[in-house]
Formats: structure tokens, sequence, C-alpha cells
């Protein structure tokens, strides 16, 4: 009898710890993800204990599933119920060090420990606060876009009854943060940047404009290989030259050349140099990532030598709406909350074409 109720109270906390690796690949394992790189052997490895111990998904044979306790955080961590207390609850009048608080925290976030705050999930209530995190540019029009998201993003969020927090980058790590955040929005930060946003908190984070290595992070960015293959048919161009001010977070300006392939890209960081370079190639066809450089050299160029990427549907050639990706943002840090890991984690946005 011992043993079954043993088999029965199997987790997938138990099958990461006996197998060295983490929940989230028993997770990825198990849901059948092919979109996360895992070993073989690994996947073996997790497979056989499920059957071993008679791991069966969705746990809990009558429906009911096990919930991750304190006092299993606290053995986890080799410390008190009442210092996990302490911190889930961001007591500051009790000395606890940063080291025993950050593995408190990973070790809450990795056995999907839930506690009252995060517990409601964006669900609408009062009291929800979300933040906000974009950079500043030197370029205006740079500048232009990046508030023109974060005012779609806080109408989605305000539409779900979250308060809005707005967040510079971090300045360094461990910088502290605003507390009770239940989740983050982020917005072409530097690799730098992010690393620092997600070693200075434990919640969930959504990136926006930008790509990030780690797989357990969700991610909204425009489909770069959509957007040149859209434009070369409506200029009926095998070759163009696209425009667009310098992005900060390098992967996604990688994504970006490796999209153009043999075409042109021009980092537009000093506009009178654009003009010229536009006047000095006058065979060429242009992708304009931006209306108000598009705006600016419309005047050099001919018909049928130009497209604009626009952000509403009335004004441009291709679209690329703000409001869906906010809408996008939003659902995918709902997911990150709720720990539905099997949802896809990664939104690429194609153009709408006239």
């Amino acid at each position: 009898m011992e043993r079954e109720s043993e088999k029965k109270n199997v987790t997938i906390a138990e099958i990461a710890r006996r197998a060295g690796v983490s929940s989230a690949t028993v997770s990825y394992v198990l849901s059948g993800r092919q979109d996360v790189k895992i070993a073989e052997t690994t996947r073996g490895r997790i497979l056989a204990l499920c059957r071993e111990l008679d791991y069966r998904k969705g746990a809990g044979r009558k429906g009911t599933k096990k919930q991750v306790t304190i006092d299993d955080i606290a053995r986890e961590a080799g410390v008190s119920t009442a210092t996990v207390s302490y911190i889930v609850n961001g007591r500051k009048d009790v000395k606890i060090s940063e080291e025993t608080r950050k593995k408190v925290l990973q070790i809450c976030n990795l056995r999907q420990y839930t506690p009252s705050p995060i517990a409601r999930q964006l669900a609408g209530k009062k009291n929800t606060l979300v933040g906000i995190c974009a950079p500043q540019s030197s370029y205006p029009a740079q500048n232009a876009r990046y508030y023109a998201l974060v005012h779609a993003l806080q109408e989605r969020l305000q539409a779900q009854g979250c308060g809005v927090l707005l967040l510079a980058p971090a300045p360094s790590r461990g910088a502290p943060l605003q507390e009770g955040l239940e989740g983050i929005i982020c917005i072409d930060l530097t690799e730098e940047e992010f690393f620092a946003l997600k070693e200075s908190c434990f919640v969930p984070i959504v990136a926006v404009d930008m790509i990030v290595p780690d797989p357990l992070f969700f991610k909204v960015y425009t489909d770069h290989a959509a957007v040149i293959a859209a434009a070369k048919a409506r200029l009926h161009r095998e070759k163009i030259t696209y425009v667009a001010h310098p992005y900060r977070n390098a992967l996604y300006l990688d994504d970006l050349k490796a999209a153009l392939q043999q075409d042109t890209l021009y980092a537009a960081d000093d506009t009178s140099a654009l003009r010229e370079y536009v006047q000095s190639h006058p065979q060429d066809a242009f992708v304009f990532g931006d209306g108000l450089l598009a705006e600016l050299c419309a005047p050099l160029l001919s018909a049928g030598r130009a497209v604009c990427i626009s952000e509403t549907e009335e004004r441009g050639d291709l679209c690329l709406p703000l409001c869906t990706v906010a809408e996008q943002a939003v659902a995918m840090l709902q997911s990150a909350v709720r720990r539905e890991e099997t949802k896809p984690h990664t939104f690429k946005l194609a153009p709408i074409t006239e």
C-alpha cells in the first residue's frame, strides 16, 4: 500500500530531480514539444523514469493534481518554512541573505509554486500590476515606435483590468525593481539589459521586438522573411535595399540580416546621409521600415520604387499592426503567469498586404 501511494504522488518535479533536469524539460518531453532542443538520451531517460515510477500525464488518477506546498519548497531549498514565507511575501523586516532569497524564488518558479499574488493570473482583478520595460533611442522616429507600442500594450493591459508601470532598462545587474509586479513585457532590449532584468526579478517576462536565446521565454517579433518576400512581390524586384533604424537587440538584427540574404541593409543613423544614398542609387528599390523615413525620402523616389511598412492598415503598403503585437504579447503573458508551458512560445508577425 505504501508503494502504491508513493506512485500516485509522483510529480513532474520528482521526475526532473531523478533525471537531473529541470521541470520544464520534463514537461516539454511529455508534451512532445519539438521546438525545444533536447538530447535523445535525455528524452529516453525521462520517459524510462516515467514508466518506472508509473507517472501519468495529468497527475492525479482521480482528476486531482498534487499541489506543491511551502513545505516542499523549504525542504528543497534547505531552509525553514518561515523563511520561505518571508521571501514569497516580500518581508523586508527579516534578515535573509540575497543568495538564499534568490535560491528560494528560483525553486518556487521551477516547482510552479504559486503564492497568492501570482495566483490571480491576470484575471482582471484590481491591483494586478504589470511592468512595461522600454528603452530610449537617440533617433526620434525609433522613439515614436517605442511610444506607440507602449501605448498599445497599455490599452490592452488596462482592458484586462491590469495596472501598468513603465520601467527603464535596469542600469546594472541585480538592480532592484518595483515590488508587486506579476509580469513584465520588455521591448527591444540588448542581451545585457535583458539578462539584468531577468536576474533582478522572478516574474514572467515576455519579449517584444527582440529575440532571446532561452526557449523558456515567450517572444513576439516581426517575421522578417515574410516582410522581405511581400515587399519584393509588391515591387517586382529580386533585390531591395531595406532602410531602418538600428535594432538594439543583436539577435533580432541578425534575424533581419539573414532574411535579407543578398539584399542591402541601410542603417538610417543620419537622415542627410540617407537622402544622399537614395539620390546616388537611382535604380534601386527601397523598403522603409519606418513611415517617417519613407516620407523624408519620398520626393527623391519615382513611383514604384519604394514600399513602406506601417503600423495601421490605413497607412502604408505593408502593415504590421501594433494592435496585433499588443494582443499577442498580453495573451502570452497570461500563458506565462499560468505556467502554460505547452503553449507556443514564439509569435512571428507577418505583414498585411493591400
